[in-house]
């Protein structure tokens, strides 16, 4: 198992894990909670100089209080917030002081890039129902990230992207920031007179430890931390508008392909086209989305991915803004939709919205050609179906109040040949401050021609699958059943999750069926204060089992870590996995899969550790080693594997991002497989709103097929590069213009180098028109 640990920086602004220190503040916190928004008949220069009269009216809000790592200790920094509205516009100031400006740290990024930084946010939950945050984020220069906090899934997207303002500058006292954040950008009531939001304005400071400084206090016993941001009055009257905006695209690129193993002959394909995006505010509090003729190719370059000794099926995130945009309205506790799988649309078009405590959103596109998983308890792959299919989601939720909600999802996919329907009801009910529950029930209904159930059970398509392809026309019911307490000292987690042998979601990403999975797990945090080297320490694992709807075990794991937060901003974590483990050894004559597998015992040790060597220098590694099972020849062997990354801002415009993953298989002293990957991006921003990037990603694969049962399906060397270097000016997030140019290629064993397969030159533009 892959353990993953991200870097803390980027959810720092709701980070659920608990601190305490010696120093407590106090707040008073009703006065909070009756702060008035100053409104003003000006338009206000978004420029990073607040020295305009405007500002002396604005609400003056100080951010004292450090509710991160430590819980509710004084700022060892001075920070202000100003506060005032126009009816159309949010305006908000910081003044951001500091003792050594020349320790700043401010770096030109991309969007969604400044996470590292100095930075100082906006957190606005509109409704003021504690189920969903909008959060600005900006750095001394002016960078900005906005982020959606989804309370019902605990999960944070920065693929939402929205137009807004923001300048920052960089002083002799410190820094300041200004920002303007049209109302349109927000779903809220404008039916009321006068709105009352829940607001919370942040300071990021990182130094040797990074501090999060608020101008409220959080209680880490309790695990909503939305829930606690003090109500501000104002906005009297506040319209949205008609939110209409048209966004043409035009595109043009040229591209050469050949197949190797057959041909060393060019086919070019050409491609110029115009494309219309459209978003309408049919209400206040309901938006539709539309994309007609919609250029969905990926512009930039998706990170490197090892595909080796692997049974399931890669994930890849969603890029596409067309799918981005309101996908938190679709999020259940079992995520039912992974619309990468949507590939090649003509068309498409997306419902979201809210009223009072309903909400709803919905969204249909067609695909020129039909991809879907399937699935299995042991393993999963990829069927391709060359038909046109229909594509739809539903999602309604109904929250009862603030601690309860209900909600019903529905998914299809369609296509002469093929269909997949799934409907699902859930439900979350919050206990008490520190305590969730959380239920889904899930239903399927599959119907595929027995001509594809043909082609599956004799194809390259999993032996499992083939196994089962006889019933894959079926219906089948899944639920899962989750109850989590956390608080600042400790947290439990208990999980069933129950999927049905002929349950498919074909419209998810959902790689696993026919299981049983009962997790019990948990944890124990140990808090530092301000004196302390270390900041937190904590104790955590879980046991799971998991068997087929037979009975028969598929999976029995224990799991251990210990982790420490200390100077430099580091964090290491080491941990131990046991694990009981099936792999399949199919023999398609037997009809049992109790009777075509193996079990093993697999055993590891993992460690990861990051911290942030100097201002501009991050280094992380992620390092396993013990026994793993080899799936391509059904045997236990050792395993090792390395993962280092090494982030390097080499001024403040420039930088290089290089990860590293090792991995290899060996037995008896001899190495069956040998897997590299690196992947480099270098960055060269020459403002915010442009940049230059180059992209490499070099793949090495070795084995030794004299160990292997099945020589005659691998390559003994297979090497592959791709790179890209790309150009990108960005107005807004709609307002763009990308060119670049790509090529890729790869060795087997039929060639003797390295050998391009593919190339291509595009360009990309898109104006957003806004009313």
């Amino acid at each position: 198992m892959k353990i993953r640990i991200k870097s803390i920086l980027f959810s720092l602004l709701t980070l659920p894990f608990m601190a305490i220190s010696s120093e407590i503040i106090t707040t008073n916190t009703t006065h909070l909670s009756n702060l008035q928004v100053p409104k003003t008949d000006k338009k206000i220069k978004v420029d990073a100089h607040i020295d305009e009269a405007i500002w002396q009216k604005a609400l003056k809000i100080e951010l004292n209080n450090v509710t991160w790592p430590y819980e509710n200790t004084r700022a060892p920094v001075k920070t202000e917030a100003y506060v005032i509205e126009n009816g159309d516009t949010l305006y908000v100031a910081f003044k951001a002081f500091d003792p050594k400006p020349h320790e700043i740290r401010a770096r030109l990024t991309d969007r969604d890039k400044n996470w590292g930084d100095d930075r100082v946010a906006i957190k606005i939950d509109t409704y003021n129902d504690h189920a969903l945050a909008y959060q600005f984020f900006i750095n001394p220069l002016g960078t900005q990230s906005d982020v959606l906090e989804n309370e019902l899934t605990k999960s944070e997207s920065s693929s939402w992207d929205v137009i807004w303002d923001s300048a920052g500058r960089i002083t002799k006292f410190g820094y300041i920031v200004e920002v303007a954040i049209p109302l349109r950008t927000l779903n809220f009531n404008d039916q009321l007179d006068i709105q009352q939001w829940g607001m919370e304005f942040v300071r990021f400071y990182p130094r040797d430890t990074q501090l999060r400084i608020s101008h409220m206090e959080i209680d880490h016993d309790n695990s909503c931390f939305i829930c606690q941001m003090p109500t501000l009055h104002g906005f009297k009257g506040a319209k949205q508008g008609k939110n209409l905006s048209f966004v043409p695209t035009f595109v043009s690129g040229s591209s050469e392909y050949r197949d190797l193993s057959e041909t060393n002959d060019w086919d070019t394909e050409t491609n110029t086209d115009v494309g219309l995006d459209i978003k309408w505010g049919i209400t206040p509090d309901t938006t539709l989305n539309a994309t007609f003729n919609p250029d969905f190719s990926q512009v930039e370059a998706d990170s490197g991915q090892l595909n080796v000794n692997n049974t399931f099926a890669l994930f890849t995130p969603e890029k596409r803004s067309f799918f981005l945009a309101n996908e938190d309205a679709f999020s259940t506790p079992v995520d039912l939709i992974y619309t990468r799988n949507i590939n090649n649309p003509d068309f498409g078009a997306k419902l979201a919205g809210k009223v009072d405590q309903h909400s709803f959103a919905g969204f249909i596109a067609n695909d020129k050609s039909t991809t879907f998983i399937l699935p299995g308890n042991l393993g999963s792959s990829l069927y391709e179906l060359d038909e046109e299919s229909t594509n739809g989601a539903f999602r309604y939720r109904y929250a009862v109040d603030k601690e309860t909600s209900i909600g019903a999802t529905s998914t299809v996919r369609n296509s002469d040949s093929y269909s997949n329907i799934i409907t699902s009801i859930d439900g979350k009910y919050k206990l008490t401050d520190s305590d969730t529950f959380n239920v889904q029930i899930m239903n399927s209904t599959t119907d595929i021609d027995s001509y594809i159930i043909d082609d599956m059970k004799t194809g390259d398509y999993g032996d499992e699958q083939a196994l089962r392809a006889e019933t894959l026309n079926n219906s089948d019911t899944s639920y899962e059943i989750d109850y989590r307490h956390e608080n600042k000292d400790w947290f439990v987690r208990l999980t069933r999750q129950d999927i049905g042998k002929d349950f498919r979601a074909d419209l998810a990403f959902f790689n696993n069926t026919d299981y049983i999975k009962n997790i019990v797990g948990g944890g124990y945090n140990w808090h530092g204060n301000t004196d302390d080297w270390w900041s937190r320490i904590q104790v955590n694992g879980d046991w799971d089992i998991s068997t087929n709807q037979d009975g028969d075990k598929i999976e029995e794991e224990f799991e251990i870590y210990f982790s420490v937060n200390g100077p430099k901003q580091s964090y290491v974590r080491p941990g131990i996995v046991i694990r009981e483990n099936t792999s399949s050894r199919i023999d398609t004559s037997v009809l049992s899969l109790k009777d075509n597998t193996y079990v093993f015992d697999e055993k590891m040790f993992t460690f990861w550790g990051e911290f942030q060597a100097t201002a501009d220098i991050w280094f992380g590694n992620y390092f396993e080693t013990g026994k793993r099972i080899d799936y391509a020849n059904n045997q236990l062997v050792d395993s090792f594997s390395m993962e280092p990354g090494f982030n390097w801002n080499i001024n403040t415009r420039t930088q290089s991002n290089l990860t590293f993953n090792y991995r290899t298989l060996s037995k008896g002293g001899s190495n069956l497989l040998v897997a590299k990957l690196t992947d480099y991006r270098l960055s060269y921003q020459f403002s915010i709103r442009s940049f230059l990037r180059l992209s490499i990603v070099y793949a090495d694969i070795s084995r030794n097929l004299d160990l292997y049962n099945n020589p005659d399906d691998y390559n003994a060397t297979y090497k592959s590069l791709s790179t890209q270097l790309l150009y990108s000016y960005k107005v807004n997030p709609q307002t763009l213009f990308f060119v670049g140019y790509s090529d890729g290629g790869y060795q087997d064993d039929a060639l003797e180098d390295i050998t391009k397969d593919s190339r291509s030159v595009f360009l990309k533009m898109s104006y957003a028109w806004l009313r």
